[in-house]
């Protein structure tokens, strides 16, 4: 099966609590497929970034159908959403997430265009993954648009994805969110959001090469870029199945961007 043999005992036990439970009735028809077995597939494709004819068969896999129709559900109805939510609860509890220096970037993926992604903004031959990290480089959000989307116009919604732990009142006392970012000038009337949240943004100023010394007082910490241009380099080299949309429908892309921050997160729990 490649890099990726199934979920330990351990990885399963921390998903397994925010899976849909069982019903408690069963009614007619075949019984619910095992979650562990599409949970195994759907790691494996991401993963490997293989194609889902090519899905492994055995005790520990699910079948290929069951396990991309599962993909799509889970996306339909917030259970990986749920899932994420829960597993960053129990970071945080952990103390596992570096709240005070955040960083916020976009990484182009190329792939497939047309079809149902068109209501989506996917118009080209590609999307455009954004990335709200913390202060380690590990995901708190992604958010996906078109490739011709505003980068800027993304630093609110990403924030929103998380927004009951930056910067809002009564959940972090005496503390403040550095948010950092690259490669995007935010609008004087979006700083002023960000500000009014307890936030601290921290923007580079941009630096032109045809000038021999650039313009304003230069800022007093350099940022640290290089974290979340790394949490892109993971999400392309450990999840192959980001680095190219391969899917048309957009609820199975953005699935396998949340299973991919899940997983990370699950990894980091038990590392």
């Amino acid at each position: 099966p490649g890099r990726f043999n199934g979920l330990t005992e351990p990885q399963w036990n921390v998903i397994s609590k925010f899976l849909p439970s069982p019903p408690a009735v069963r009614g007619r028809g075949k019984p619910r497929a095992d979650f562990r077995k599409i949970m195994n597939t759907i790691f494996w494709i991401l993963i490997t970034g293989c194609r889902w004819a090519d899905t492994p068969k055995g005790k520990v896999w699910g079948t290929r159908s069951t396990s991309h129709r599962w993909l799509g559900i889970w996306q339909a109805d917030g259970t990986w959403t749920n899932l994420k939510e829960g597993i960053l609860g129990i970071a945080e509890l952990a103390g596992l997430i570096l709240w005070d220096r955040a960083s916020i970037d976009g990484s182009f993926a190329a792939g497939k265009g047309g079809g149902e992604g068109v209501e989506h903004g996917f118009k080209g031959k590609g999307v455009t993954i954004h990335a709200l990290s913390d202060g380690n480089g590990m995901p708190l959000s992604l958010i996906h648009t078109g490739a011709a989307t505003s980068e800027r116009d993304q630093v609110l919604p990403l924030l929103d994805a998380v927004a009951s732990k930056l910067g809002n009142e009564g959940d972090r006392e005496n503390d403040q969110l550095l948010l950092k970012w690259t490669r995007v000038t935010i609008r004087k009337s979006c700083e002023k959001k960000i500000r009014s949240r307890g936030i601290q943004p921290h923007i580079p100023k941009r630096v032109w090469k045809s000038r021999s010394k650039p313009k304003g007082r230069p800022l007093a910490e350099r940022g640290d870029r290089w974290k979340v241009e790394r949490t892109f380099a993971w999400l392309q080299r450990k999840f192959r199945r980001t680095a190219i949309r391969w899917e048309r429908q957009w609820k199975y892309w953005v699935g396998f961007l949340s299973a991919a921050v899940c997983f990370m997160w699950v990894e980091r729990l038990l590392g």
